[in-house]
């Protein structure tokens, strides 16, 4: 079998890909003149790309004289989802986090009793967590509750706070607190990231971000923990980093 590299393969191939792209960054219809302006290329070049991928399906020309997404593109497109395994995924990302920082990462889904830890892997120093395979985490003190708790429906969020007492690390709350607790939550859902110190356990920082589906809705919490002082000390680097590996992640599983 023969190498792939970057000297071998077709030119015109490689380019016809720029464009497709630009359809997967665009959610509406292009122009002919929209496609070379954001190009930087002639209309006459561009229209040539166009005809050709119209005509084996990847595009569709509307009655407007506009391109839009081909029944070749979707076709292909609901394959490559229909291979993916989401959880899969999300663990590989969490995996290669861990590799990578060196900090102890989860991932977790809103389970029957609510923010459920599904895989996890263990920092390069270790510390002591209560982020383990199983844990119910609580949605008040912990990031990953937090997350999910910006999230999820909100006549599911009061039902799940009427049970956090149950919830590893959790508390029964009056009902001035849980009143609290939605207000807090609801003010920072512009907010992906979350960042809790010191909680659940004393000494235990961690920095979780929501991954969405392609209904746009939360599927997966990942999260990233350890020592206070370690964690706290590259916060803004590893919230970059985490927000770019979570994009990767996101894209991979058709939820842009």
């Amino acid at each position: 079998m023969h190498d792939l590299n970057e000297n071998a393969g077709i030119q015109s191939i490689d380019y016809t890909a720029q464009v497709l792209e630009l359809f997967c960054k665009n959610q509406s219809r292009l122009s002919l003149k929209e496609v070379a302006l954001q190009l930087n290329e002639s209309p006459a070049k561009m229209f040539r790309y166009l005809v050709s991928l119209t005509r084996i399906g990847l595009l569709h020309k509307t009655e407007n004289n506009e391109y839009e997404v081909g029944s070749l593109a979707l076709d292909l497109s609901f394959r490559a989802l229909n291979a993916l395994d989401p959880v899969e995924e999300a663990c590989k990302t969490a995996k290669a986090i861990n590799y990578e920082t060196g900090f102890g990462t989860a991932v977790s889904i809103w389970g029957s009793l609510g923010p459920t830890v599904i895989k996890t892997f263990d920092p390069s120093r270790s510390v002591y967590s209560q982020i383990r395979v199983g844990s119910v985490m609580t949605l008040v003190n912990s990031s990953i509750g937090n997350t999910f708790a910006k999230y999820i429906p909100e006549h599911l969020l009061k039902q799940a706070l009427d049970q956090d007492s149950i919830r590893s690390s959790g508390q029964k709350l009056s009902q001035k607190e849980k009143q609290d607790f939605l207000q807090r939550i609801k003010a920072q859902r512009e907010e992906p990231l979350t960042v809790m110190i010191d909680r659940p356990s004393r000494g235990l920082s961690s920095i979780s971000i929501p991954v969405f589906s392609i209904s746009e809705e939360v599927q997966f919490v990942i999260t990233i923990f350890h020592v206070s002082d370690l964690l706290l000390e590259q916060q803004e680097k590893i919230q970059d980093y985490l927000s770019a590996k979570i994009l990767e992640l996101s894209k991979s599983i058709g939820a842009n």
